[in-house]
């Protein structure tokens, strides 16, 4: 499995360098320069390992850092001069994985992102993302585009035996028979449609995703 690393890090010559260190170790590297760039490129997609510098010419680190963890479960790696004990304390507390101070050692950075890695791929086996939705099947929780969604128990659980189909379509005796353990014949033809309605109208600008094939079931576009 090929992993994909973005490393935030306005210093060109150790940004070149790190980026040539994660190739030679078969990860795939993005480099970004500054908290924009970083942004930018977190819209386009959500990296298996993020290494971050703190002091940045747009801001801290710290608080990028704040704002993936309010929304993505991501390791983070802080890399950088900052190595007074209160920088570190306040980097973890912020929602960082680990904190490594510069000057570094290269076979100490890989053995943190080795360990960071396969925690966060263990962690993953109740984590399925598909598109802009994001599943966290441990505490039945689904961000939007990064933004947690104010579902009920069964708008979640809908949303995801729909998801995880990948674009087929789920029947509505499936979703019976998923969610409530019982088939059309002992439900109310309506209750479906109507947590469906409501579970649509908080996808926001991404209801038009859940679509509905008439007679037979939905799919997610």
């Amino acid at each position: 499995m090929e992993y994909t690393i973005l490393l935030v890090e306005d210093d060109s010559f150790i940004s070149d360098s790190i980026v040539k260190l994660l190739q030679q170790e078969n990860y795939k590297a993005l480099a970004c320069s500054s908290l924009a760039e970083a942004r930018s490129e977190l819209i386009k997609q959500i990296p298996d390992l993020i290494i971050l510098d703190v002091l940045l010419p747009d801001g801290s680190g710290f608080e990028l850092c704040r704002e993936i963890k309010d929304s993505f479960n991501v390791p983070i790696l802080f890399l950088t001069c900052c190595d007074e004990d209160e920088d570190m304390v306040r980097g973890l507390d912020c929602g960082a994985d680990d904190y490594i101070a510069k000057p570094f050692r290269s076979k100490v950075l890989f053995a943190r992102i080795r360990a960071l890695l396969r925690r966060t791929t263990t962690e993953q086996n109740n984590i399925f993302r598909i598109d802009v939705f994001l599943f966290d099947n441990s505490k039945r929780i689904c961000a939007v585009n990064g933004i947690p969604a104010p579902l009920t128990p069964i708008e979640y659980m809908l949303l995801y035996e729909i998801a995880k189909a990948r674009g087929a379509i789920v029947t509505r005796e499936t979703l019976l028979r998923s969610i409530w353990q019982m088939g059309c014949d002992y439900l109310d033809a309506n209750t479906l449609s109507v947590h469906i309605s409501r579970l649509r109208s908080k996808l926001g600008k991404y209801s038009d995703r859940l679509i509905t094939i008439r007679g037979t079931g939905y799919s997610l576009r």
